[in-house]
C-alpha cells in the first residue's frame, strides 16, 4: 500500500529489511530483538499519529520519533559489537536509519514554516 508520506514508505522498507536481519539473532537475544521490533513498529504507529496533529503538538511527536530511530541505531550497534551483524550491513541499516532522520527533520523545518 502506497502512502501519501514519503517518510511512511521508507519506514516499512526499513521494518521489512530490519525483520530479515534480527530473525538470525541467537535465542539469547530474545530482549534485544523484542526491543528492536518493538521500536521500530512504535516508530510508525507514532508516524500516523503524529500526521493527525496539530502543529505544535506534531513537532514534538517529530522529535521522539527521531529519538526512537537513534535507539534502534545503538540497539543494532550493540549487535555489531557482539558480531550478531556484519559491520557492512550495520552501515547498510545506519543509511537507511539516516535517510529517515533527514526526513523527519525537513518535514519539523516544514511544520516551522507554517
Amino acid at each position: 500500500m502506497y502512502e501519501k508520506l514519503e517518510v511512511v514508505n521508507d519506514i516499512k522498507k526499513t521494518i521489512f529489511y530490519l525483520d530479515k536481519i534480527i530473525v538470525n539473532f541467537p535465542r539469547t537475544e530474545k530482549v534485544l530483538k523484542d526491543k528492536i521490533s518493538n521500536t521500530y513498529y512504535e516508530v510508525l504507529e507514532l508516524i500516523y499519529f503524529s500526521n493527525l496533529l496539530d502543529v505544535k503538538d506534531r513537532i514534538v511527536y517529530q522529535k521522539r520519533i527521531i529519538s526512537k530511530i537513534k535507539m534502534i541505531d545503538f540497539y543494532f550497534k550493540m549487535a555489531l559489537d557482539k558480531k550478531y551483524i556484519s559491520y557492512k550491513r550495520y552501515l547498510k541499516i545506519g543509511n537507511y536509519l539516516l535517510n529517515i532522520i533527514k526526513q523527519l527533520y525537513g518535514w519539523i523545518r516544514y511544520e516551522k514554516s507554517k
